[in-house]
């Protein structure tokens, strides 16, 4: 059974993974903006960075073009999902993957730090879970 969401509940998905992103990270977001939409140019996009990253521009180098854009694809993100918390998983995967090429990086360094955030996510969910004794 494929997930069906309002496209408001699917923007506070997106708005969340944002939200959930590093905030050395979020401060450096300008002239961005992120687009939901139901459908991308192939019908298993997930995600699409468009714009100029942030490593190949100068000081003061603005794009006549306006904002950068992420756009993220819902309908995709739907199929794909086996629940509701997969689905916000995929979604924050999504966003990080479109803000790393924003960033500047390739693929093959998005993809490895994929990895490395994929093997420490059970470490920060047990740091999340985890309650410090009160004295």
């Amino acid at each position: 059974m494929t997930l069906r969401l309002a496209p408001k509940a699917f923007d506070a998905i997106v708005e969340r993974a944002v939200a959930a992103l590093p905030a050395r990270f979020r401060a450096r977001m300008r002239n961005l903006v992120i687009v939901v939409q139901p459908l991308g140019p192939s019908p298993d996009l997930l995600g699409l960075y468009e714009g100029r990253p942030l490593t190949e521009r100068s000081l003061g180098d603005s794009s006549p073009d306006g904002p950068d854009r992420i756009r993220i694809f819902q309908l995709p993100h739907e199929e794909m999902a086996r629940n509701a918390a997969h689905l916000e998983r995929i979604v924050a995967d999504t966003v990080w993957h479109e803000v790393g090429h924003y960033f500047g990086l390739s693929e093959r360094e998005i993809h490895a730090a994929e990895e490395r955030r994929e093997r420490l996510r059970p470490l920060r969910r047990a740091a999340r879970q985890h309650v410090p004794n009160k004295p």
